[in-house]
Protein backbone atom coordinates (compact mmCIF):
# COMPACT_ATOMS: atom_id res chain seq x y z
CA UNK A 1 0.00 0.00 0.00
CA UNK A 2 2.70 2.68 0.39
CA UNK A 3 4.13 1.58 -2.71
CA UNK A 4 1.20 2.38 -4.23
CA UNK A 5 0.78 5.73 -2.60
CA UNK A 6 4.93 6.78 -3.25
CA UNK A 7 3.73 5.75 -7.48
CA UNK A 8 0.48 7.57 -7.63
CA UNK A 9 2.07 10.85 -5.63
CA UNK A 10 5.07 10.73 -8.28
CA UNK A 11 3.15 10.15 -11.20
CA UNK A 12 0.78 12.95 -10.34
CA UNK A 13 4.04 15.37 -10.02
CA UNK A 14 5.09 14.35 -13.23
CA UNK A 15 2.08 14.77 -14.47
CA UNK A 16 2.17 18.75 -12.88
CA UNK A 17 5.43 19.31 -13.82
CA UNK A 18 4.68 18.41 -17.84
CA UNK A 19 1.54 20.99 -17.74
CA UNK A 20 3.62 23.62 -16.52
CA UNK A 21 6.60 22.66 -19.39
CA UNK A 22 3.74 22.71 -22.10
CA UNK A 23 1.40 24.87 -20.87
CA UNK A 24 -1.84 22.82 -21.58
CA UNK A 25 -3.44 20.05 -19.52
CA UNK A 26 -2.06 16.57 -20.77
CA UNK A 27 -3.92 14.35 -23.78
CA UNK A 28 -4.97 10.67 -22.19
CA UNK A 29 -2.44 9.29 -24.32
CA UNK A 30 0.28 11.78 -22.68
CA UNK A 31 -1.89 10.66 -19.18
CA UNK A 32 -1.11 6.95 -19.83
CA UNK A 33 2.37 7.01 -20.83
CA UNK A 34 2.99 8.21 -17.18
CA UNK A 35 0.59 6.00 -15.75
CA UNK A 36 1.11 3.21 -17.03
CA UNK A 37 4.57 2.49 -15.17
CA UNK A 38 4.59 2.30 -11.77
CA UNK A 39 8.26 0.43 -11.26
CA UNK A 40 10.55 3.34 -9.55
CA UNK A 41 13.11 3.08 -12.38
CA UNK A 42 10.60 4.02 -14.82
CA UNK A 43 8.89 6.65 -12.95
CA UNK A 44 12.78 7.99 -12.12
CA UNK A 45 13.87 7.97 -16.06
CA UNK A 46 10.64 9.62 -16.86
CA UNK A 47 11.18 12.39 -14.23
CA UNK A 48 14.61 13.12 -15.34
CA UNK A 49 13.59 13.11 -19.12
CA UNK A 50 10.35 15.56 -18.48
CA UNK A 51 12.63 18.03 -16.56
CA UNK A 52 15.17 18.25 -19.08
CA UNK A 53 12.51 18.62 -22.33
CA UNK A 54 9.75 21.66 -22.81
CA UNK A 55 7.17 22.72 -25.44
CA UNK A 56 7.45 20.31 -28.76
CA UNK A 57 10.20 17.99 -27.26
CA UNK A 58 8.41 17.35 -24.65
CA UNK A 59 5.20 16.54 -26.50
CA UNK A 60 6.79 13.94 -28.57
CA UNK A 61 8.44 12.26 -26.31
CA UNK A 62 5.44 12.49 -24.56
CA UNK A 63 3.64 10.54 -27.11
CA UNK A 64 6.32 8.24 -28.47
CA UNK A 65 4.30 5.37 -27.32
CA UNK A 66 1.49 6.06 -29.63
CA UNK A 67 3.16 7.58 -32.62
CA UNK A 68 5.10 3.72 -32.67
CA UNK A 69 1.11 1.99 -32.74
CA UNK A 70 0.37 3.84 -36.25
Amino acid sequence: MFKDRTVNRWQKAIMKECVKRLGRKLSEEEQRFITSRSGFIALEMIDDTVKTLEGADLAQYLNSESQMNQ
